[in-house]
């Protein structure tokens, strides 16, 4: 029995906050373009009434172009948080298919094609015309300058943040008018001077609130189209969508065959097609249950200690050329050590990593002092900042991953969350078998849903074809199920679709759920009928036309061996 593993992937969220609820998200403005949120990422903790928020920044652009604005409900507690607690959070809880295969084909092409490849697993205040600014705070955290600011009413607000090179445009001045109505504060962010890009980090912020909520009607100025959200929430039990639909998808649509990048994006896919027949506004569960059971994956701060005492007897110029390379993600190592040895115009920055060239270029007192102040940097501006965020997601805490995918149209409605003690765990993995017999030299095949899918032990496919290299050629929709969640009781199920097992043009002598054929409709395991899983090869589900052409090489293929 061959298993296959396919691990998934996904995408960084703006925190916001209103009385009372805690909300992330917000919106980037930045001097002339707002920032596009390509795909948006924060933790939630909640603690009794306090709430802290640990939000992912990303950023493309010129340091100096960088700004920042969300609505708080009061002046929070700030503190720097660490990227790779994100990189390390989001491979640790991403979803993985496993694909079980039993059976044996007719044939063995002579070359190799892998079913899937395996991956395991004081305040200061200014007048407009609309009304008074206060400038409540000015603090600088981490490489950021951050200011909370109060206003009378929107166009208060907006003109201030205007007169501060924060360009909103018209849109951003619309959305940012509920927030204001509702009594919000804003944290408006920047870079310090002489601050790079590597300085942009996760910002935490703690508050008092009684349910995480995501304002992401705010984050419209800048979205892009089906933008990703992901969004992990710490609590005493299961966390589930307040006031959007929870989504679970139809799995018979997965890419199951063709390894893990084609897996995460038939993943995505699915997920977006699957929200927008949920009217845009839903989210599935990538994962649900104890975070200590995962919490081993992420990187300690004993292990960045651990890798600089390696470094410790380096001569300068060694040292200098291997943090670059122990810590190559981390841009603000690269910024510092550019900063502390200046290059000319039209040298390249890759030579401060040539120890023959640092040895020949500075002096041994310029390397010397580069060297103290990038150790200084790293430990205060990679390592605490990991601690940090290790600190927020401390604790034997329930932990659960949402994801969805949104459209600027789709953000009319904050989504709010809220901790469900009677739901269950959504494990990590998602399971199916695929079971091929040869049968009169034809393959005849199925593919089973297993655990993790929502549809344990329903067949889903039973044809006599070749096993695809290419999507499923289907027509189902994306969602299965669409249930309404709340703070206590089990779903609501709004609606729940009955598929057709697919034949995919040829059906099985054998159709081991129940089904069988009626009329030329076929029955799912609990009777009802439905025409929807047949094949088409221009239809939604993708690729018809790349899976008819490699079923028709591979029985080419076949007579060629015959012969």
């Amino acid at each position: 029995m061959n298993i296959v593993k396919v691990s998934l992937a996904a995408a960084a969220l703006l925190a916001v906050s209103l009385p009372g609820i805690s909300h992330a998200c917000g919106g980037f403005f930045c001097q002339l373009v707002p920032i596009n949120q390509a795909a948006e990422q924060i933790v939630f903790r909640q603690d009794g009434d306090q709430v802290t928020a640990m939000v992912q920044i990303q950023f493309a652009g010129n340091a100096e172009d960088f700004s920042w604005v969300v609505p708080v409900p009061s002046i929070p507690e700030f503190e720097i948080g660490s990227n790779r607690a994100f990189t390390d959070l989001e491979s640790a809880t991403r979803p993985d298919f496993n694909l079980i295969e039993t059976g044996s084909a007719c044939f063995a092409p002579e070359f190799d094609v892998p079913l899937a490849s395996v991956a395991d697993s004081a305040a200061e205040s200014g007048d407009t015309d609309g009304g008074a600014v206060i400038v409540e705070s000015v603090q600088d955290v981490g490489g950021y300058e951050v200011s909370v600011i109060s206003g009378d009413n929107a166009e208060a607000v907006t003109q201030w943040l205007i007169d501060n090179d924060y360009d909103l445009t018209q849109q951003g001045r619309d959305l940012l008018a509920p927030y204001v109505e509702e009594g919000m504060k804003f944290v408006a962010a920047r870079l310090q001077q002489n601050r790079g890009l590597g300085s942009i980090q996760p910002l935490i912020m703690k508050y008092q609130s009684d349910k995480p909520v995501v304002p992401i009607r705010l984050t419209a100025v800048a979205a892009l189209e089906d933008m990703g959200v992901i969004v992990w929430l710490l609590g005493d039990s299961r966390a589930v969508p307040e006031n959007y639909l929870h989504v679970i998808p139809n799995y018979t649509r997965l890419d199951w065959f063709n390894g893990p990048f084609n897996a995460y994006g038939s993943y995505q896919q699915l997920i977006t097609d699957a929200m927008d027949e949920a009217g845009g506004q839903g989210f599935a569960t990538d994962y649900a249950g104890r975070f200590s059971d995962l919490s081993d994956q992420l990187t300690q701060v004993a292990d960045l200690e651990e890798t600089l005492s390696r470094f410790a007897d380096s001569p300068d110029t060694e040292f200098l050329a291997l943090v670059q390379n122990a810590f190559f993600n981390d841009a603000i190592v690269q910024e510092t050590i550019a900063a502390s040895l200046p290059l000319r115009d039209d040298q390249s920055p890759f030579l401060l990593s040539d120890q023959n060239f640092l040895a020949s270029n500075f002096t041994a007192a310029e390397l010397s002092a580069a060297r103290n102040t990038v150790d200084a940097v790293i430990r205060a501006e990679i390592i605490a900042p990991l601690q940090l965020s290790l600190d927020v997601l401390a604790g034997d805490r329930y932990m659960t991953r949402l994801y969805t995918t949104l459209s600027a149209e789709d953000m009319t409605l904050d989504p709010s969350f809220v901790f469900n003690n009677d739901m269950g765990d959504q494990q990590l993995s998602r399971n199916a078998t695929l079971d091929i017999n040869c049968i009169d030299d034809r393959d005849h095949w199925t593919l089973t849903l297993g655990e993790g899918t929502g549809r344990n032990g329903e067949v889903v496919v039973d044809t006599i074809n070749p096993v695809p290299f290419a999507p499923l050629p289907i027509t189902q929709e994306a969602g299965f199920r669409f249930e309404e969640t709340a703070a206590a009781g089990q779903p609501v199920v709004t609606e729940q679709r009955d598929f057709a097992v697919a034949s995919l043009g040829s059906p099985g002598p054998g159709i081991s759920n129940g089904g069988g054929s009626v009329d030329g409709e076929t029955t799912t395991g609990n009777g009802t009928t439905t025409d929807g899983g047949m094949v088409d090869s221009g239809g939604s589900g993708g690729g018809g036309f790349g899976a008819s052409v490699l079923m028709l090489m591979l029985m080419l293929i076949s007579l060629l061996r015959r012969r």
